[in-house]
């Protein structure tokens, strides 16, 4: 039989095929896989069950939609990375480990600083133990508010700033 003639049973070469529909024949197999068309026998392939099933393929619906969906998440991951990138080089966003790195530097050297405060403002050692006790209570309050607005922020929840406390 020739490339060129179609047998009676409306059979095809699957190149020919291929040509008939503008893909390679690699195609045409792939699609006998996915069970668009009907595998290869013999290197043949029924004409009218493979333009119908490449019409199909070209029209599910199913495998159209998962595509485009997952076009639409990279584009908005991609869209995501630059508001992010824009926003670090404006100043506006920096990350949760560089804040508490900073405060625990800043936080150390503070109550570093006041520690000595109880001993300059005073002699009196009862006075000055009640002062000592009041700073490190202050202190400590203050570095619990810390660690629960930065466990709030890692959450993604937002800062109650007008409270005492982060929003839960």
């Amino acid at each position: 039989m020739s490339d060129t003639t179609q047998t009676s049973a409306g059979l095809i070469t699957v190149g020919k095929a291929a040509a008939l529909l503008m893909v390679s024949d690699q195609w045409v197999r792939d699609l006998g896989k996915k069970g668009y068309v009907p595998k290869a026998v013999g290197g043949m392939v029924p004409l009218v069950a493979a333009v119908q099933g490449y019409i199909r393929w070209l029209k599910d619906e199913e495998r159209r939609t998962s595509k485009s969906a997952a076009a639409s998440q990279v584009q908005q991951e991609r869209a995501l990375e630059i508001r992010m990138r824009r926003e670090r080089e404006a100043g506006i966003l920096i990350e949760m480990r560089t804040v508490e790195t900073i405060f625990a530097d800043v936080w150390g050297a503070f109550r570093s600083e006041l520690a000595g405060v109880p001993a300059a403002a005073t002699r009196d050692l009862k006075l000055r133990g009640d002062i000592e006790t009041r700073l490190n209570d202050a202190l400590d309050r203050a570095r619990d508010r810390f660690e629960k607005s930065s466990a709030t922020l890692r959450a993604g929840r937002d800062l109650d700033m007008a409270g005492e406390t982060p929003a839960s």
